[in-house]
């Protein structure tokens, strides 16, 4: 039997392996027709081209001293931010979930196997998306680095970008192995989540800021050198420095050192977390009761109450927009979706806080356009499709209180907190009368702007089928970014004028409460006299014909 054992535990492990590394690419986004090999191989083409485009861009300047620190710095930094954000986005396939647990611990099968083969799965799917996002850069980066001995310079540049990416995938793998050894049950649950959001908008804002990163570190080496320690970017660009002197820069070179601690801590850590945390962790995923049982807290209880005696009294309102609450909350695909909107504006957030009060006023502005826009495009794709029919079923009392309840809902849960948080940095700039009517003003536009973007919208957030093949994401990306500049640049100029005029502020105001009724009133009339909400994109037909028929 033990022979027989022997003989068949390659092939398991091998399975295993396979299993564990096909879960990686699991997505509840997929539709039944559609393909995770393309899928696949559509996402390690989109990351291996921005090192293609970035080392043609850089290849014909021959690059020496700062500026070839600052071009590093880009590689470097692009390596990690991709690696960081697959393993959050991978953050719940890192351990065993509930099905395999309940499919897998049954059998015939060790721990360290499990273990095993999951570290085995893990490493290939690392080292996969390592290679590829670093590829082109590797192969045609010795012509952007002005030196000589083309085998230094090869060698250089794979061991930077390489522990780069390395250091981000164990870093955040790490990062989850403590969460789960020292959180237990709901407030795991609720804390690995938080921490899930906030580093994936952490990671899209540090992808926007690194060429401003990148062209700065000269002046921080040599003005501010203790803070290239805040940032593991600045790391591994003194592991470069270290590996092949640039600048010669004594701070900067030292991080070499400071980065290769780093990524020994970060798998000594990883290490120690996820070998106990196997035996741990299942016991506590069989145990502990799936999110969705988990009831609301007093306060949330209490928020819930005064918002139906309030502003939810239909209870078709009050439905919708506890679904909307809950489908972001526990839709890991919209969560990603909506932070990596976060990221982008915290970004555009912190080029802007450096130019004085003109950059505050436009600040609030970019951000409600990025968030209405975010939540615009986010309630166009399904969460559970098959559940829509609990809508399509209650669908008896018009579709005006489910338009009314996105509305309410993007209103108290997406503008007011927007403009709350950005409340005291307003009091803290302006005077209390300005920045009572710079919140005033930023909240009146955002209403404006979500009648505009949700004009003819007739869905259930998360529950219409949606075909992304049709939309044209040149097109649309073009639009978006000319909307979004004429937007904040146009309505943050109105608002320096109207801030010199108390009349014309009083203007502005009536003005835009008219234009507001009418936009919602021209939106119902659009809806038709027998409005039904809308449950399927409609898409092109198969067979097109040229309407020649003649009655």
């Amino acid at each position: 039997m033990e022979r027989e054992h022997s003989r068949r535990a390659p092939g398991v492990f091998g399975t295993l392996v396979r299993h564990f590394f096909s879960r990686f690419f699991d997505t509840e986004s997929l539709s039944p027709q559609g393909e995770p090999e393309a899928g696949v191989i559509q996402t390690l083409g989109i990351l291996a081209a921005p090192g293609a485009f970035f080392v043609l861009l850089f290849r014909p300047l021959t690059l020496t001293g700062w500026d070839l620190v600052s071009v590093r710095y880009m590689f470097v930094s692009f390596s990690m931010t991709v690696m960081g954000f697959l393993m959050v986005y991978e953050w719940d396939a890192l351990f065993p979930d509930r099905r395999d647990y309940q499919v897998l611990i049954p059998q015939p099968l060790r721990l360290s196997t499990l273990f095993l083969a999951k570290a085995a799965a893990l490493a290939i799917f690392l080292s996969m998306f390592l290679v590829d996002v670093n590829f082109f850069s590797v192969l045609m980066w010795p012509g952007v680095d002005g030196g000589e001995n083309f085998f230094g310079i090869l060698w250089a540049h794979v061991a930077a970008v390489l522990a780069s990416g390395l250091f981000a995938a164990l870093a955040a793998a790490a990062l989850h192995g403590v969460l789960i050894a020292l959180l237990r049950g709901w407030l795991y649950r609720r804390v690995s989540v938080a921490v899930q959001t906030l580093l994936m908008a952490l990671l899209v804002m540090n992808l926007f800021l690194t060429p401003m990163m990148a062209f700065r570190m000269q002046w921080v080496a040599l003005h501010h050198a203790g803070w290239l320690y805040w940032f593991p970017g600045f790391w591994f660009s003194g592991f470069y420095e270290h590996l092949r002197p640039a600048t010669r820069n004594l701070p900067l070179r030292e991080l070499g050192v400071f980065a290769t601690r780093a990524l020994g801590i970060a798998a000594g850590v990883f290490l120690l977390t996820f070998l106990p945390g196997y035996r741990g962790h299942a016991r506590r995923v069989l145990e502990t009761t799936p999110p969705a049982a988990a009831g609301p807290g007093r306060l949330r209880t209490a928020f819930d109450r005064l918002l139906g005696r309030t502003l939810l009294r239909h209870p078709v309102e009050y439905a919708v927009f506890h679904f909307i609450s809950q489908t972001i909350t526990r839709s890991f695909k919209h969560r990603l979706f909506l932070a990596t909107y976060g990221g982008f504006g915290a970004a555009l957030a912190v080029t802007t806080f450096g130019s004085g009060p003109p950059g505050l006023l436009v600040l609030p502005l970019t951000l409600a356009f990025i968030l209405v826009s975010g939540l615009r495009a986010a309630f166009n794709f399904p969460a559970e499709l098959s559940a829509n029919w609990a809508f399509q079923l209650s669908e008896v009392t018009g579709v005006e209180p489910y338009l009314a309840a996105t509305r309410k809902w993007i209103l108290v849960c997406a503008i007011l907190p927007l403009f709350l948080l950005m409340a005291p940095m307003e009091f803290a700039s302006f005077a209390p009368a300005a920045a009572l009517f710079h919140l005033a003003y930023g909240i009146a536009t955002s209403m404006l702007l979500m009648e505009v973007m949700f004009f003819g919208f007739r869905k259930v957030p998360f529950t219409c089928a949606h075909f992304p093949g049709k939309v044209n994401l040149t097109f649309l990306a073009v639009i978006y970014i000319f909307g979004f500049s004429a937007y904040s640049s146009t309505l943050s100029n109105l608002e320096a004028r109207l801030t010199q005029s108390p009349v014309g502020a009083l203007a502005f105001f009536a003005l835009a409460s008219a234009l507001y009724l009418a936009l919602a009133r021209s939106g119902r009339k659009m809806l038709g006299p027998k409005p039904v909400l809308d449950y399927e994109d409609p898409v092109e037909p198969i067979v097109r014909t040229l309407g020649l028929t003649t009655r």
